[in-house]
């Protein structure tokens, strides 16, 4: 039985309406699809891909507890989810399209205006492209020339040409032979949309996330820490920028063009002024500091924490140079993306505080800061601002992104120690992790690490690596016999000089950073001896 006829074989209207209502459905969103992929393609030509944009420009409108909400429920996940939400969007919106201009049009009465769309599809689809894709190009940061003007093209082409097939493929009869011919148009589409991209892409230049660091000559080496805590799967003394932990509000990172680019120190103060980058660089009281940094989002036991060896300028250095007013309270700091952040004059004041523009043994990468970004030990990472471009003494408090949106201000990072390896050495096993203590002082803050490898039952003093640098963490060891064990539930806490036990009460990063004790199951391999 045909899915549109009765069982006397009398045509089901009800059916068949229905099934052509899916048609146009389909048809709407394949176009909205052709329209899209046409925007990825053009991205490398106007600077970006468009709808990005338009999820930046929601992020930035967002109310407070909107963004909380959805970093609470998907993490770091927020950001691609509402990329993915916005495409969903445009093609939601394109199939309701579909079946709505064609009913609107479909009365007796505007039968031939019905006719008339349908005749000039291709040419209709083309209009709103136009109209559509412009804007998007131009919220990239793209500029009208003739770049421009074939991304328009690329991007508008696909949709239009599409359009134009769709009247003949939506009167194909039977649900295979039509899903059979929308599937061959994207497919056909796809592929030369592919190859543009490449080619687009390889004409335009490396992405900014693929920006070329230079090397810096370096005064002093990176510590390397203690060959004996290398085991397993614990982490180097020092992380590599390839390794570092990347976190920032933006769908992509914002592109820096160092000719226009200058570091301005102004506000309330006496004198200010510019540096150009090589200014920067070059400053004659450059320091290197290795430093610990972990981001506010972080879980207990995540990977959003990482030791980096920086190179910088000292802040208090930058704003004593312009002479700030008595009375300052702030010193805000503007990023290139609109992004700000506030340290108290009395945190400035602290010679361990820098502009780095080096990371390892070359200057910052585009998603590391590039050229210059805040460095405050001790703090979370949503205080030390990326792409910075601006440093204004305040002489009021700055209320900033994450603070107005019910993140704590001050942002201290808490102690915390974690489980990252377990490794056997005979009739032995060694586990190790790291802890951190916060350091802001510069002192050391960890007295130790207790360590219990039954679940909390009964516990033991670890090893703790001779400290690396002031402010960086401190990996930690504990090995014990057990010949015949494979498996072990593992849990970590630090002590603090005072004796403070870091707390086992679990909480999440918000307001003020995640707390408690680690816990993980570690597997090792069966005694061989």
């Amino acid at each position: 039985m045909k899915p549109d006829a009765s069982e006397d074989g009398t045509v089901d209207r009800g059916a068949a309406d229905r099934e052509t209502v899916v048609r146009r459905a389909l048809g709407g969103a394949v176009v909205g699809a052709a329209w899209i992929a046409g925007l990825f393609a053009a991205a490398p030509l106007v600077g970006g891909f468009g709808l990005e944009a338009v999820a930046e420009g929601i992020i930035a409108r967002s109310p407070g507890w909107l963004s909380t909400l959805a970093i609470d429920l998907l993490g770091f996940a927020a950001t691609p989810a509402l990329v993915a939400a916005v495409i969903a969007g445009v093609i939601g919106a394109a199939a309701a399209a579909g079946v709505l201009v064609t009913r609107v049009a479909e009365g007796e009465e505007t039968r031939s205006i019905a006719e008339a769309l349908r005749a000039r599809t291709g040419t209709a689809i083309a209009t709103v492209g136009v109209v559509a894709t412009v804007p998007l190009f131009y919220a990239v940061g793209a500029e009208l020339s003739l770049a421009f003007v074939v991304a328009v093209a690329v991007a508008v082409a696909p949709p239009a040409l599409v359009a134009r097939r769709l009247p003949g493929v939506e009167r194909l009869r039977g649900r295979r032979g039509f899903l059979r011919r929308v599937g061959g148009l994207a497919v056909a589409g796809s592929v030369p949309l592919a190859g543009l991209r490449v080619l687009f892409g390889r004409l335009g230049g490396p992405e900014p996330s693929e920006r070329v660091a230079e090397p810096l000559e370096r005064s002093v080496s990176p510590p390397s820490g203690n060959s004996a805590f290398d085991f397993g799967g614990m982490p180097a003394a020092v992380t590599s920028p390839a390794d570092h932990y990347v976190v920032d509000v933006n769908v992509n990172p914002p592109v820096v063009d160092l000719e226009a680019w200058s570091l301005d120190v102004d506000g309330a103060v006496a004198e200010p002024y510019s540096l150009a980058y090589d200014d920067l660089v070059g400053h004659e009281e450059s320091v290197e500091q290795t430093t610990t940094m972990v981001c506010i989002s972080n879980e207990v036991g995540g990977d959003l924490i990482g030791t980096a060896h920086w190179t910088g300028v000292q802040l208090s250095d930058l704003v004593a140079a312009a002479g700030p007013a008595e009375g300052a309270v702030d010193v805000v700091t503007h990023a290139a993306d609109g992004y700000s952040e506030a340290i108290p004059m009395e945190i400035v004041e602290r010679d361990d505080v820098l502009i780095a523009y080096g990371m390892g043994d070359r200057t910052l990468e585009t998603e590391h800061g590039f050229p210059a970004r805040l460095l405050v030990p001790g703090r979370y990472g949503m205080k030390m601002t990326k792409w910075i471009e601006r440093i204004e003494v305040s002489g009021a408090d700055h209320e900033a992104y994450w603070e107005e949106r019910g993140w704590d201000e001050e942002a201290v990072a808490n102690t915390m120690s974690y489980v990252r390896a377990g490794v056997r050495e005979g009739d032995r096993v060694v586990v190790g992790g790291v802890a951190f203590g916060g350091l802001e002082t510069g002192l050391e803050e960890l007295a130790g690490v207790e360590v219990s490898v039954d679940g909390g039952e009964t516990w033991n003093e670890g090893e703790l690596e001779p400290q690396v640098a002031p402010h960086a963490w401190r990996r930690w060891r504990y090995a014990f016999d057990a010949p015949d064990r494979t498996e072990f539930d593992v849990v970590v806490r630090a002590v603090r000089r005072d004796g403070t036990v870091q707390t086992e009460e679990r909480t999440g990063p918000r307001p003020g950073g995640s707390t408690g004790w680690h816990r993980m199951t570690v597997e090792v391999e069966p005694n061989s001896g």
